[in-house]
């Protein structure tokens, strides 16, 4: 079975709750500056995984606008689904991002070496 992202999220924090729930605090998919560069101090992205079983590496890019470079690569993170229809969740926290201009920052997401999904964050300049 494929695996399946059921979702990625952005948020200014994610905390463990109790059992398998988690705090997203700040959900976003927009952002605004009226001047760039701008620098995030810390953003966090979850990603939330089903179907596939056994042991995945998942690893996040952010590339600029034109994506002609990349901004920042996550280390790998692994997850184990032990059954298809469980679902795991994986936090990467991003800390000191720069976004040098307006526009749709693309985030990839890799599983293993393959590129599974990219997602866009909109930064606006107001």
């Amino acid at each position: 079975m494929e695996p399946v992202l059921r979702n990625l999220l952005f948020c200014e924090a994610v905390v463990p709750a109790t059992g398998s729930r988690f705090n997203c605090y700040g959900v976003f998919t927009d952002l605004f500056s009226s001047t760039f560069p701008v620098q995030l101090p810390r953003f966090s992205i979850l990603t939330s995984w089903t179907g596939a079983l056994g042991f995945h590496v998942q690893v996040l890019k952010m590339l600029n606008p034109a994506k002609s470079m990349v901004l920042h690569q996550s280390p790998e993170m692994y997850f184990t689904l032990e059954q298809e229809t469980q679902t795991v969740h994986v936090q990467c926290d991003i800390n000191q991002a720069v976004f040098t201009e307006p526009g749709a920052y693309v985030f990839q997401v890799y599983l293993g070496s393959r590129l599974f999904a990219e997602h866009r964050l909109n930064y606006h300049r107001k």
